[in-house]
């Protein structure tokens, strides 16, 4: 009986290490809210923005209504 709870708790200790390593791989842990590899707020909005912009990708046009939209969104 007793070595049947070892033998359940070494696979779940197995089963948890697999876990936590693949979380690792795949972006790191967190503890805060929000997506791992991801910053929480319009902070990481703006520096999207700000390098989607930078490469070309945004014209000035869009670039400035979609910094107005994130300056209101902050309000």
């Amino acid at each position: 009986m007793i070595a049947w709870f070892y033998g359940v708790l070494l696979v779940l200790g197995v089963v948890l290490l697999a876990v936590t390593a693949v979380r690792m791989l795949a972006g790191g842990l967190h503890t805060g809210s929000g997506r791992p590899g991801r910053p929480s707020g319009t902070g990481g909005a703006r520096q999207i923005l700000e390098k989607r912009y930078a490469a070309g990708e945004l014209s000035t046009e869009e670039y400035q209504h979609r910094s107005r939209v994130l300056e209101e969104g902050q309000s």
